[in-house]
């Protein structure tokens, strides 16, 4: 499976088994951010790594595992009430999880998928977009596949 065939399968996952509606899952938009109160973007994270498995002594087709890196990000819009703000941040935390967790394969496009981690980048790092402050989540996901 492509590396974008995961990353469809997990947005498919966020979706079907979470809180969040498909219009605000995105791996290609950052304009979905205005247009929500949670906003979750995908992007390739750093860490992807393949390794052979097989050895064929006269072909150079071997099965590898493939572990695919994801970088999320969760924008929560400031809804000018800090004790709400603080809320969403964590009600944000556990949709996330909750939502990969319903589905390990991903949808079918990994053998296993999981969360790796789920934090803020600083607690003083908001974003300020068109007047508007948002707070950000950041998430991890590696899936792993094999491929020939």
């Amino acid at each position: 499976m492509s590396f974008a065939g995961v990353r469809d399968g997990l947005i498919s996952t966020i979706v079907a088994g979470g809180k969040f509606s498909s219009s605000q899952v995105s791996s290609c938009d950052f304009g979905i951010i205005e247009l929500c109160a949670s906003a979750v973007l995908i992007a390739p994270g750093p860490g992807t790594s393949i390794r052979p498995l097989t050895f064929q002594g006269t072909g150079s087709a071997r099965i590898k595992e493939i572990t695919w890196d994801f970088s999320g990000f969760v924008f929560v819009k400031d809804p000018g009430d800090p004790t709400a703000w603080l809320s969403s941040l964590w009600t944000a935390a556990d949709d996330i999880f909750n939502s990969v967790n319903r589905d390990d394969s991903l949808n079918g496009t990994a053998e296993s998928a999981y969360i790796s981690d789920i934090s803020r980048p600083d607690v003083d790092t908001y974003y300020k977009l068109r007047g508007v402050d948002y707070a950000v989540l950041r998430f991890r996901v590696k899936a792993t596949a094999w491929s020939a």
